[in-house]
């Protein structure tokens, strides 16, 4: 997928077996370029090779998300995305869904507010989610929800999500209370 000369980075590929193997929670805090992306778009394609649903990546930015979207391209994970800036294409994202022929759906954290949203997506992916990722993970501390408030909508759905279903959380920025925070945050009942 990356190439005959690739190699995984340090703790890439236990973060990945963590996620797929053991269906942890896992928290990868690393810095910007060192690979997050490739652990959750590889962990996908895994987890969709072993007949597991869609993943869900939650993901602020939309500059961000069409980088990954050219990203998990390049290494055959079919993903697609459902946020402002493209509702002409919400439409044929959701047949695809329903069809099976996305392995990895992008979405902004808003789009957890929307009622339409969750009727129509969400119910689409109930029971089928394959894993959870959430980029940009500490913005669901204390001190990152004011920049998206709607991180905090993220807690909500990881309680309705089952206690085994994957999650992986990436960030560059977090310190130690930020970890815990984030870390509490995906435990939580």
């Amino acid at each position: 997928m990356l190439g005959d000369q690739a190699e995984f980075r340090p703790v890439q590929w236990e973060a990945i077996e963590a996620a797929v193997s053991k269906r942890n929670r896992v928290l990868v805090v690393q810095r910007t370029g060192w690979g997050k992306s490739a652990v959750y778009f590889l962990a996908t394609k895994i987890l969709r090779n072993q007949g597991s649903g869609p993943s869900l990546l939650v993901s602020p930015l939309l500059s961000l998300m069409r980088d990954q979207l050219r990203a998990a391209d390049r290494i055959g994970v079919r993903a697609s995305a459902i946020h402002s800036g493209n509702r002409h294409d919400w439409d044929s994202v959701k047949e695809n869904l329903a069809a099976n022929r996305v392995d990895l759906l992008m979405i902004s954290p808003e789009r957890l507010a929307n009622p339409d949203f969750r009727k129509q997506i969400l119910d689409i992916l109930a029971g089928r989610i394959g894993m959870l990722i959430v980029d940009e993970a500490h913005c669901i501390s204390d001190w990152g929800h004011d920049f998206r408030p709607d991180y905090r909508r993220i807690q909500r759905l990881i309680n309705y999500l089952p206690r085994t279903l994957p999650v992986i959380a990436t960030t560059a920025t977090a310190n130690d209370r930020v970890t815990k925070d984030v870390a509490d945050h995906s435990e939580r009942t």
